[in-house]
């Protein structure tokens, strides 16, 4: 068993929704706080859990973040991340369905504060350093396959875990990954999920790289974020000069690129 110190890849389950436990852990809809759009799409979010699961299944190295803040606050204050945590906890990890190693559970964690993909993406990279005083040295993102291009064009460039092309030529397989599992088709249909995608997603996305935008920071503050909580959360708290600078980062005069990416941990750098 590998020790925490030593691991070395982040598996990160973006979540969607807050599972608030009941008898029949997480298979019931009702179960779930979910917005009128996603109706029929629970299942999809377990399914979700459980490739994060077979994921670190297969690597000794790795640590399983469930990431989702608070998101329905007038509700619960549940994070999506503690219920994805909790559901997995409520059925064992999921283990009786395959012929697989047991999971350790102190390489599954929560990630209780993220609001959006992006968020998803850095704040899970700081829980991964929080937790084990380390970076991750490959990535791997579960989330709905429509917004692959999403996380390979926009935000692992913005983090500095691809060169910011972007391009595939210069994408190393080892070194991030993306499985996209999207709801069935009955459900709803790629070509819905494809448009919704280029009007509200990565179209939002590809013209405000850092989420700081009236769109996209709107949604953050629909979800429960507040630009003090970047404070609150991770600044002095022993973390690196270059990653306090990018939490806080603004998008400079506009949609820039963090301009001190060379010095990220965590660090890609650009093939061009």
């Amino acid at each position: 068993m590998a020790s925490i110190s030593s691991l070395s890849h982040l598996i990160i389950v973006c979540g969607h929704a807050i599972y608030t436990g009941g008898p029949n852990h997480g298979a019931s809809e009702s179960e779930w706080l979910i917005e009128s759009f996603q109706k029929g799409e629970t299942p999809t979010f377990v399914n979700h859990a459980k490739a994060g699961l077979r994921a670190l299944a297969d690597d000794p190295q790795g640590l399983l973040v469930f990431s989702g803040g608070a998101t329905k606050k007038l509700r619960t204050d549940l994070s999506e991340g503690q219920s994805y945590l909790n559901l997995a906890l409520e059925n064992n990890y999921f283990q009786n369905e395959a012929d697989r190693p047991r999971i350790d559970p102190s390489r599954v964690i929560a990630e209780p504060h993220a609001t959006d993909s992006y968020q998803n993406g850095l704040f899970s990279l700081l829980q991964f350093r929080f937790y084990t005083g380390v970076y991750p040295r490959r990535v791997t993102v579960v989330t709905h396959e429509f917004k692959r291009a999403r996380f390979m064009e926009c935000h692992f460039p913005a983090l500095g875990l691809l060169p910011l092309s972007g391009r595939e030529e210069f994408i190393d397989a080892d070194r991030v990954a993306v499985i996209g599992i999207n709801p069935p088709e009955e459900v709803t249909t790629a070509e819905s999920l494809i448009q919704g995608e280029s009007l509200r997603g990565i179209g939002l996305w590809r013209r405000d790289l850092y989420g700081v935008a009236q769109d996209l920071a709107g949604k953050r503050s629909n979800r429960g974020w507040s630009p003090g909580m970047t404070q609150q959360e991770f600044v002095n708290r022993g973390l690196e000069d270059a990653v306090e600078q990018l939490v806080c980062w603004d998008g400079g005069a506009g949609n820039e690129w963090f301009p001190n990416m060379s010095e990220l941990p965590w660090y890609y750098g650009n093939s061009v």
